[in-house]
C-alpha cells in the first residue's frame, strides 16, 4: 500500500498542477468578455464526440494491454513482444471502420444538431484527427501502465495537455489567432502528448513494436479475442455514458446548455483528482495480485481507497458548494453559469458515491470476472441514455444530472453487492459514517458563520474555516491510515 500511497500522492500533485492550469483555462473560457457560452460549449461537445469515436476505434485494446501485460513481459524477450504491435493492428482496423460509419452517418448528424447547434455542424470534421490522436495516446497510456508509468501518463494528460490549451486560449484572447484557427489547433492537442510519450518510452528502452505473432499471442488467442469482443463493448458504453449528457443537450437544448453543464462537470472533476491517480496506479498492481491470488491485499486496497477518496471528495464538494455563487460574481463569469448550481450538487453526490465505493471497477475489471464489469456497464448505459434523453426533454438542463444520480446509484450498489457476495469484500467501516458527520458539521458551522457574504475575503474565510475544521477532525479521529504517515513524511522533509 505504501507504493500506491507514494505514487498516488505524486500523481495527484501533477494532476492538481493540471487542474490549476485547467482552472485558468475554464476561467478564460467562461469569462463574459473572451469566449461566448456557445463557443465553450462547442469545445466540450467536440471532445465528447471524439472520445466516442475513439471508443469504437479501440475495439477493447486498452483493456487488453494492461490485462495481458504481465503474461507478455514474463514470457517473451523484448524483440519478440508483440503486445503493442497487436494493439496497433487491431485499433488501426477499428479506426478505419469507425471513419466509414462517420462518413455515412453525416446526414443524420446534420439533422440532429443542425437546428440547435449549428456551430457544431460547422466544425464537426475536426473530430476525426482529434479522435485519432486520442486513440494513439490511450494505447500508449495503457501499454505504459505495465511499466508503472501512471504518473508519467497523468503528467501528460492532466498537465501538459492543459498547458497546451492555455497557450491556445491566450493566443486567441490576445488576437494572435482567430477562433477558427484556435479550433484547428485545439484538435491537435493529443498529437503533442503522443509525440512526447513516445520519446519518453523510447529513451527508457520500453518502446518496441513487432508485428510478428508471438507464442504468447498464439497460446492466449482465444482468450484475447473473447476479451477484446467483450471489452470493446465495455469501452463503448463507458464513453457513451459520459458523452450522452453533452450530446443530448446539444441536440435538444443548445451549446449554451452544454457549456453550463460542462462548467458544473468541471467543478465536479476537481473532486476526482486522487481517483484518477489511484486508478491508473492500482490497475497493474491489482492485475498482479489477482495472478498471485492475493485477495487479502486486494481487500485492503479496496478499503483504503474508499475512505481516502471519500474523504477528499467530501472536502472539495463542501468547499465548492459554500462558494459557488460568490466565486461566479467575484471572477466576473457569465451570469448564466449560476444556472448550473443544482447540476453541480447532483453530480457532486454522484461523485461522492463513486469515490466512496473505491476502486471497485478496477478490482472487478482486473479479475477473472471482468465480464461482470461488462454487464454492469451495459446496465448503466441502458439506464442513463433513455433517462438522460427523457429527463432532458422534460426538465431541461437538470435532466442529465438526475439521470446520472439514479443510474450511478444503482450501478455502484450492484458492484458493491457483487464483491461482497463473491469475495467477501466491502469498503466501508465506522470511519465512513464519521467522515459524513464531520463534513455535515463543518458545512453547517461554516454556512451559519459566513453564509451569504460575497467578495474574495469571504470566499477565503469560508474555505479556511471549513478546511481547518475538516482536516483537524480527520487527523484527530484518524479517519484514514494514510494521513498521519503522509504528514510525518512531509514534516521529516521540512526538518531536513
Amino acid at each position: 500500500m505504501s507504493e500506491i500511497r507514494r505514487k498516488s500522492i505524486k500523481g495527484s500533485i501533477w494532476i492538481y498542477v493540471g487542474f490549476f492550469i485547467g482552472a485558468i483555462n475554464t476561467y478564460i473560457f467562461t469569462h463574459k468578455e473572451w469566449f461566448s457560452v456557445e463557443q465553450y460549449g462547442l469545445t466540450r461537445t467536440i471532445l465528447e464526440l471524439s472520445m466516442l469515436m475513439f471508443s469504437f476505434s479501440a475495439i477493447g485494446t486498452t483493456f487488453f494491454l494492461y490485462k495481458f501485460f504481465p503474461y507478455y513481459e514474463d514470457n517473451l524477450e523484448k524483440k519478440e513482444n508483440d503486445l503493442l504491435g497487436l494493439a496497433i493492428k487491431i485499433s488501426g482496423i477499428g479506426f478505419i471502420l469507425t471513419m466509414c460509419i462517420v462518413f455515412f452517418a453525416e446526414p443524420l448528424i446534420i439533422k440532429k444538431f443542425g437546428t440547435n447547434s449549428k456551430l457544431l455542424v460547422e466544425y464537426f470534421y475536426i473530430t476525426i484527427p482529434l479522435a485519432f490522436f486520442i486513440l494513439a495516446y490511450n494505447i500508449l497510456e495503457s501499454y505504459s501502465l505495465g511499466f508503472g508509468r501512471g504518473v508519467t501518463a497523468n503528467v501528460l494528460k492532466e498537465t501538459v495537455l492543459k498547458l497546451y490549451t492555455l497557450i491556445l486560449v491566450i493566443l486567441k484572447i490576445c488576437g494572435f489567432i482567430s477562433f477558427q484557427v484556435f479550433m484547428y489547433l485545439f484538435a491537435a492537442q493529443f498529437a503533442l502528448i503522443v509525440i512526447i510519450f513516445s520519446i519518453v518510452l523510447k529513451r527508457a528502452g520500453q518502446l518496441w513494436i513487432t508485428f510478428k505473432t508471438s507464442k504468447v499471442t498464439k497460446k492466449y488467442s482465444k482468450k484475447i479475442v473473447s476479451m477484446l469482443s467483450l471489452t470493446f463493448l465495455v469501452l463503448v458504453v463507458s464513453i457513451l455514458r459520459t458523452s450522452i449528457d453533452s450530446l443530448v443537450l446539444a441536440a435538444r437544448e443548445s451549446l449554451t446548455s452544454v457549456a453550463i453543464f460542462g462548467f458544473s462537470s468541471y467543478l465536479v472533476i476537481l473532486m476526482q483528482a486522487p481517483y484518477r491517480s489511484i486508478a491508473s496506479i492500482t490497475i497493474p498492481i491489482l492485475s498482479r495480485k489477482w495472478k498471485e491470488k492475493n485477495t487479502k491485499e486486494i481487500a485492503r486496497i479496496y478499503k483504503r481507497s474508499s475512505i481516502n477518496l471519500l474523504s477528499f471528495s467530501l472536502l472539495i464538494f463542501c468547499l465548492i458548494a459554500l462558494n459557488f455563487d460568490a466565486a461566479i460574481y467575484f471572477f466576473n463569469l457569465n451570469i448564466e453559469y449560476l444556472n448550473g448550481k443544482n447540476v453541480f450538487f447532483l453530480l457532486g453526490i454522484v461523485t461522492i458515491i463513486e469515490m466512496g465505493t473505491g476502486v471497485n471497477g478496477q478490482i472487478i475489471g482486473t479479475s477473472s470476472y471482468f465480464r461482470f464489469e461488462l454487464w454492469t456497464n451495459f446496465l448503466l448505459t441502458a439506464m442513463i441514455i433513455p433517462l438522460s434523453y427523457f429527463l432532458t426533454v422534460k426538465y431541461g438542463l437538470i435532466g442529465p444530472a438526475i439521470a446520472n444520480l439514479v443510474s450511478f446509484s444503482v450501478y455502484n450498489c450492484i458492484r458493491y453487492v457483487f464483491l461482497l457476495k463473491k469475495f467477501n469484500m466491502q469498503p466501508f467501516t465506522k470511519k465512513t459514517i464519521e467522515i459524513f458527520i464531520i463534513s455535515a458539521l463543518g458545512y453547517i458551522i461554516c454556512y451559519f458563520l459566513v453564509s451569504k457574504s460575497y467578495g474574495l475575503v469571504y470566499i477565503i474565510l469560508r474555505a479556511l474555516i471549513f478546511s481547518s475544521f475538516f482536516i483537524l477532525a480527520v487527523y484527530v479521529r484518524n479517519i484514514s491510515p494514510d494521513v498521519k504517515p503522509v504528514l510525518q513524511s512531509l514534516l521529516k522533509r521540512l526538518n531536513k
